[in-house]
């Protein structure tokens, strides 16, 4: 058995002041230093005990006028001598007593503490209890004026859980009995007398993880607790033009990925995984066109693993060990290197995949890509990262031109990754400025390259002009966004639906 670090005090004249024995919900501490003198009472405020008594026994008195006094100690079952504590939150810190032998010398004597943890469905609650620590007197049992101050940590893995603190007197040989006085336990009491002394307000949490399973999105997971999706209601479009930095035909269907990002996090809100949920519809050009996305500002020492890429061999990327792209600042991972690993070609004379009316057309295939930041509640060897460390705001998604890594079409005012060919900027179509947000735009006109659209729209078919199809896009466009905010819902007069198309899974 664990032995404890005590303190040894010879106490000859002590004076104690009178604690009550039990403390308001509201405090942080339960505490119980007998002096109630009855064991109804304490029964009543939801304290248990077997072979213990409440003395006024000058032999076993510890302070004030009553001390818990056990029986002889000469069992090593659990539940031979006890006493329990009504169920409490317990909170973080020392469970500390004192106490005391009595009677004739001889034999071992042990205090195990222990807790119950609190399980429904249970009798009472009661699951099984766990060990905490085990104070052993001094052996041998030969002096009996001594008062042993002890003090058990909480463990970390129950501090605000609902439990029961659970004290075993055992011993073998000769007749002392036990002392054990100014009980203090911090938490909050939870216990209602009322209703055969459950816990208040008791709410299920399955997992042990301090969320309620109605607020949880995994019960049963200790290690994840939350989804966090973006957009919030359904999937998201993105829609490239390829041919940057010349604005080319202009009809934005030469990529055309739904998205949908969840990052999950645990109880502390720590981000476990970012699972991005991708469906390529569309391919508008012959180009084997690639797609990454950056979270910009983000170390990519923070990802565990990457599962669920496309990748096909002799790949134009090269990759750190954990599966994001080497070669760049931030977290960058590539979800497909070439369309066609996700959305295969038809073939049969076609511009593209899914772009011309009447088909062929392929199938929408849901990709799942998840980025590992968390395993068994061990963050990776950058450290955790804060859902507030991830989101719209630094998601940069990006087209990777024809297996060309240096060409990269990203959102207008996103800035490209370090892998770009910073050259061409400024040329052709292209007006971008390098610094803070002002690239991807055309010249004269602004447009940009690539869109975000927070829900999922219809595209163009090949070769008509995006504005022939969304009629207010130009006009948002060149009011720098402020007027026509909603140019792609399917309101009177913004679309024309037969130059749309709408294929999805």
């Amino acid at each position: 058995m664990k032995k404890l670090i005590i303190l040894l005090i010879t106490i000859n004249t002590v004076i104690f002041s009178s604690i009550a024995q039990v403390r308001s919900s509201t405090e942080r501490n339960i505490t119980n230093d007998a002096e109630l003198g009855n064991r109804d009472l304490y029964f009543a405020r939801c304290w248990s005990m077997g072979g213990v008594t409440v003395s006024d026994n000058p032999a076993t008195l510890i302070s004030g006028n009553y001390s818990f006094r056990t029986n002889q100690l000469t069992n090593e079952s659990n539940m031979a001598t006890w006493l329990i504590s009504p169920w409490v939150k317990i909170g973080e810190g020392q469970i500390t007593f004192d106490t005391k032998l009595d009677g004739n010398p001889g034999g071992n004597r042990a205090i195990k503490v222990q807790y119950i943890p609190y399980e429904e469905g249970q009798n009472h609650g009661h699951g099984k209890e766990v060990l905490i620590e085990t104070f052993e007197f001094p052996n041998p049992i030969n002096n009996q004026t001594t008062v042993h101050q002890v003090s058990v940590k909480v463990p970390e893995e129950i501090v605000d859980k609902t439990v029961k603190v659970f004290f075993s007197f055992v011993g073998t040989g000769g007749t002392a009995r036990a002392g054990f006085d100014n009980l203090i336990i911090p938490g909050q009491s939870l216990a209602d007398p009322s209703n055969n002394c459950l816990p208040l307000n008791t709410v299920k949490d399955t997992d042990g993880d301090g969320v309620p399973d109605e607020e949880d999105d995994y019960p049963n997971d200790p290690f994840r607790a939350f989804d966090n999706r973006f957009p919030a209601n359904g999937f998201g479009t993105l829609l490239f033009e390829d041919l940057w930095p010349s604005l080319g035909d202009y009809d934005f269907n030469d990529l055309v990925v739904d998205y949908r990002i969840n990052r999950v996090t645990d109880a502390k809100g720590e981000i476990v995984e970012i699972i991005t949920e991708l469906k390529t519809r569309a391919s508008g050009a012959g180009y084997r066109n690639g797609f990454g996305i950056e979270f910009t500002g983000i170390s990519p020492e923070k990802v565990i693993k990457v599962s669920g890429t496309e990748i096909k061999a002799g790949s134009i990327h090269s990759f750190r060990e954990n599966g994001l792209e080497a070669g760049v600042e931030y977290l960058t991972y590539i979800p497909f290197d070439d369309v066609f690993n996700v959305l295969p070609h038809t073939g049969q004379g076609a511009t593209g995949v899914n772009v011309t009316p009447g088909g062929p057309f392929r199938e929408v295939v849901r990709q799942k890509v998840t980025l590992t930041l968390k395993e068994e509640g061990k963050a990776g060897p950058g450290g955790a990262v804060t859902l507030g460390n991830i989101g719209a705001h630094n998601f940069n998604p990006f087209l990777i031109a024809n297996q060309k890594r240096e060409v990269e079409v990203h959102l207008p005012g996103k800035q490209p990754t370090a892998l770009a060919n910073k050259d061409l900027f400024g040329t052709l179509d292209d007006s971008s400025d390098l610094g803070p947000s002002y690239t991807y735009k055309s010249k004269d006109t602004y447009l940009p390259w690539a869109l975000n659209i927070s829900t999922s729209i219809p595209y163009m078919v090949e070769a008509e002009p995006f504005t022939s199809g969304f009629k207010k896009f130009f006009e948002w466009v060149i009011s720098n966004g402020t007027a026509f905010e909603d140019w792609y819902l399917d309101l009177d007069g913004y679309r024309n639906n037969e130059k749309l198309l709408n294929i999805k899974k």
